[in-house]
């Protein structure tokens, strides 16, 4: 811009009008200004590159936490089943629970310290679900450990499902460091396994 602005000016006439010239001062003030303009869009460029780094990795934060969840819950017709055991190991309860669906509400950063970034970490944060129907069948028990929404307590049984319960499951905790992604595993979400045919036989439903 500023060359094109300078190759134009350079080709005109310096033309008296009244008492003044067009002086070799202004001509450089415009050029300046013109220079000035440039730089200013560069920076504009920055901030948005800033922006689309912090976008993608929220994506991946996103991923990660999707991908630790397939490998604790099954996705089927009726929404996403997992197996727990739960109790003591002399007395263990054991069920499935149904979540009719598992869908990302949003990705939340953290501010990462000087000691972060010196040990590899690119990105700390958690990512957040929508409440769903939830549902559960198996030894006899509370559902969801009593922690249900309705304020009373639902009972879990073998041979039938529960009624659906809206519950939201708690936050998955994710980080970056040196390029890899982690999840913190002891979290409501990540709890279970992959349901065999032995833990629907023991639920009693299929």
């Amino acid at each position: 811009m500023a060359n094109s602005m300078l190759t134009a000016l350079a080709k005109r006439k310096f033309v008296m009008t009244g008492k003044k010239v067009f002086s070799l001062v202004n001509f450089l003030l415009i050029a300046t200004v013109a220079v000035g303009g440039c730089k200013k869009s560069g920076s504009s460029d920055s901030g948005s590159a800033g922006s689309d780094r912090a976008s993608a990795l929220d994506g991946e934060a996103q991923a990660a936490a999707m991908g630790e969840i397939q490998k604790h819950w099954a996705k089927g017709p009726d929404g996403w089943t997992t197996a727990r055991v739960s109790g003591s190991a002399y007395a263990p309860d054991r069920y499935i629970r149904q979540m009719r669906e598992l869908t990302v509400q949003g990705v939340q950063s953290s501010e990462l310290t000087d000691s972060d970034r010196l040990n590899g970490m690119e990105w700390a944060g958690e990512v957040t679900f929508k409440s769903a129907p939830c549902r559960e069948a198996g030894d006899a028990g509370l559902l969801l450990e009593g922690m249900s929404n309705l304020g009373l307590s639902v009972n879990r049984q073998r041979g039938r499902w529960t009624q659906w319960v809206d519950f939201q499951p708690e936050a998955i905790r994710v980080q970056k460091v040196k390029g890899q992604w982690q999840a913190q595993q002891d979290t409501w979400l990540l709890r279970g396994a992959i349901p065999q045919p032995a833990d629907y036989a023991n639920a009693g439903v299929k």
